[in-house]
C-alpha cells in the first residue's frame, strides 16, 4: 500500500472560505455576467423584442400624460373636458400604481401567490407606505393566505396527495401482453 500525501489545509478561521466554482448567483445579473459571450449574445437578442414593447408602452403612456398636462389648462373650470381629464388622469395614476404593485407583487422574495387579491386588499384597506409603495409587511397580516411558496403535494397525472404507485416487473409484464 503507497502511502498518501493528502494534506488538509484549511484557511485560517478569520478569512473565509471562497464560494464553490458552481455556487448559485445571488442574483440574474451575477449569472449573466459569468456567461460567455456567445450566450449573453443569444439572451440580449432574444429579450430585445420584450425590451422594445415595455419601453414603446412607457414612451406610449409618457406621451399620454403629456397631452393631459397640456390639455388641462385649456379647459374652462368646470367644464365637461376638465372634468373628463381630470378622471383619465386618475384612471392613468391608478393604472401605473396597479402595475407597479404587480411588479413587485410577483418578485420571489415577495413569494404572493395571488397578485390580483393582494391588490384588491391593499387598495381597500390603503395599505402603502407614505411615498406610495407597497406596505408588504401589512398587507401579509392583512391577508396571509395570499403569501408563501407555493405548495404542490400533488404528483402530476394523478392529482393526489398520494404518491403514484411504483410499478414492479409484474406490472411491466401485464401490461406488455396486454393482461390488465
Amino acid at each position: 500500500m503507497l502511502p498518501t500525501t493528502a494534506t488538509n489545509e484549511q484557511p485560517p478561521a478569520n478569512q473565509a472560505t471562497p464560494p464553490a466554482a458552481d455556487a448559485t448567483p445571488a442574483t440574474w445579473d451575477a449569472f449573466l455576467d459569468k456567461q460567455p459571450a456567445e450566450i449573453k449574445a443569444l439572451y440580449t437578442n432574444h429579450s430585445q423584442s420584450l425590451l422594445n414593447t415595455v419601453s414603446a408602452t412607457r414612451d406610449e403612456r409618457d406621451a399620454f400624460k403629456r397631452q393631459i398636462k397640456e390639455l388641462m389648462p385649456k379647459a374652462e373650470k368646470g367644464s365637461a373636458l376638465e372634468t373628463t381629464l381630470t378622471e383619465i388622469s386618475s384612471k392613468l395614476e391608478v393604472a401605473e400604481r396597479r402595475a407597479d404593485f404587480l411588479a413587485d407583487a410577483v418578485k420571489p422574495e415577495i413569494e404572493c401567490r395571488n397578485p390580483s387579491a393582494a391588490w384588491v386588499i391593499a387598495k381597500a384597506q390603503d395599505l402603502f407606505t407614505k411615498n406610495g409603495q407597497p406596505d408588504w409587511k401589512a398587507i401579509k397580516a392583512a391577508a396571509p393566505e395570499f403569501f408563501g411558496a407555493p405548495s404542490t403535494t400533488g404528483h402530476a397525472g394523478n392529482g393526489t396527495d398520494k404518491p403514484a404507485p411504483k410499478a414492479g416487473m409484474n406490472e411491466y409484464i401485464r401490461h406488455m401482453t396486454g393482461r390488465s
